[in-house]
């Protein structure tokens, strides 16, 4: 079941990053006292008694004219409307209604949609009493909250869990491997789908943002049947204008909740960019599988230096995503495509991949006995066993007497050590330390 989408809109400087911030526990939105900061889509991730859902902080965007409701304000609240499944209209109690206010709340009037106002900067109970104005908005209950310090936060959580609970809809069965290809604009995620399909599913021009839609086609391959999810590129930070192309990012969120791999694609003679790396870690903090394919490799020279420099600048960009395997393709040409393919199924198989406890036991038994994990506060620190925990990526529990104080450095030489035995490339592998006192293997 993918996360239902919650998108937070409203005009500029009504404290949406600071309420992302606060809601997602997180400092990842930029907040400051001028309107206008948030310009590009930021997303976490929300659990709260058990529900968990997408959260999205929309741009408070700067009004380029003189006028108070501004087109591109207009646009996001119209496709925040269209893709999201809760909005939460966010109102400042210290400024009142205004006429941007008044403007979106009548475009939502006019649907039928799943919302909730909520008045921010309600920081005392006696500052209640002025959340009753924004009844005049015609959308229902207004809730206090104050972003800022957390008040009321749990009672709008709850509010929305259960909202949520109402929409929340299982995604169609599918008996196959679903994949998302994933990317920048003009990268070839159209193209490649065409190609494996043979068919022109998809709109394929050299103009960026063509694609605007997810397009989900089924293939079969080897007598076993795909999902290939086709999205709209993710536009490139700085120049993130149109809204319809900032809004293409729900829908990209929505694909990769639904693939189990992630085929991320990128223009080869472009590299890696600081934004590829961010959602390539969205996708692994997800639990996806995920294969890099590096395109248009018909255009770059091919010899021996180049091909190895290329593959270490990559390399070094994914830091502690190295696991992810890459290969060189060329749409264009028809390169190693089905090979692309086949990748994402061993990829795709490494995700389910289960070792047994007695095989990981005498395994790390050894390892362990040869780099006991340090001292810390003095205290010895033993690992006692290690046993994979059944769910639908791989989860290693690893007991021991103070799991708390096992430091960062160790975990990675754990991971590391388990990756260079049973591989689960491409993989994210999750490492849990828990408490245990039983036999340990540096008796």
């Amino acid at each position: 079941m993918s996360e239902p989408i919650v998108a937070i809109i409203g005009r500029p400087n009504v404290g949406k990053s600071t309420l992302f911030n606060r809601l997602t526990g997180s400092r990842d939105a930029i907040t400051d006292d001028s309107p206008g900061i948030t310009r590009d889509r930021h997303y976490g991730h929300v659990a709260w008694n058990g529900r968990h859902f997408t959260l999205i902080d929309t741009g408070g965007y700067l009004p380029e004219s003189s006028e108070m409701f501004d087109a591109a304000i207009k646009e996001q609240v119209e496709m925040a409307m269209d893709e999201a499944d809760l909005l939460l209209f966010l109102q400042d109690a210290q400024t009142g209604i205004t006429e941007t206010d008044e403007q979106i709340a009548q475009m939502l009037r006019r649907g039928q949609h799943n919302l909730m106002v909520l008045v921010n900067k309600v920081d005392k109970m006696e500052q209640e009493v002025e959340v009753s104005e924004f009844y005049a908005l015609g959308l229902g209950d207004p809730y206090p909250v104050s972003a800022m310090i957390g008040r009321n936060s749990g009672d709008v959580l709850d509010a929305i869990t259960d909202r949520l609970r109402k929409v929340a809809v299982p995604d169609k069965d599918f008996e196959g491997i679903k994949l998302a290809i994933i990317g920048r604009e003009n990268v070839g995620k159209s193209s490649l789908v065409n190609t494996l399909l043979d068919q022109n599913r998809s709109i394929v021009t050299n103009v960026p943002g063509t694609t605007r839609d997810a397009v989900d086609s089924e293939l079969k391959y080897h007598k076993r049947n795909y999902l290939l999810i086709d999205t709209a590129g993710l536009k490139r930070k700085a120049r993130v204008k149109e809204n319809v192309l900032f809004y293409s990012s729900l829908r990209t969120i929505r694909s990769i909740q639904k693939a189990d791999v992630v085929i991320y694609m990128v223009d080869i003679n472009e590299g890696l960019s600081k934004q590829d790396v961010q959602v390539l870690n969205d996708a692994a903090n997800q639990y996806k599988g995920i294969v890099l394919l590096l395109n248009k490799w018909d255009l770059v020279e091919k010899d021996h230096l180049t091909t190895n420099a290329l593959k270490q600048d990559i390399l070094d960009r994914l830091g502690v995503l190295r696991y992810i395997p890459m290969m060189f393709v060329s749409v264009h040409n028809k390169q190693r495509l089905y090979k692309a393919l086949d990748l994402a199924t061993e990829v795709y198989e490494n995700r389910k991949k289960v070792i047994p406890t007695s095989e990981l036991n005498t395994y790390f038994s050894e390892v362990i006995r040869a780099n006991m994990p340090p001292a810390v506060k003095g205290k010895e620190i033993k690992i006692n066993y290690i046993t994979q925990i059944r769910t639908y990526f791989p989860l290693f529990a690893f007991f021991s007497n103070h799991p708390n104080l096992i430091t960062e450095n160790y975990k990675r030489f754990l991971e590391n050590k388990l990756r260079e035995r049973y591989g689960f490339e491409g993989v994210p592998v999750i490492i849990s330390f828990r408490k245990k006192n039983t036999r340990v293997f540096a008796e």
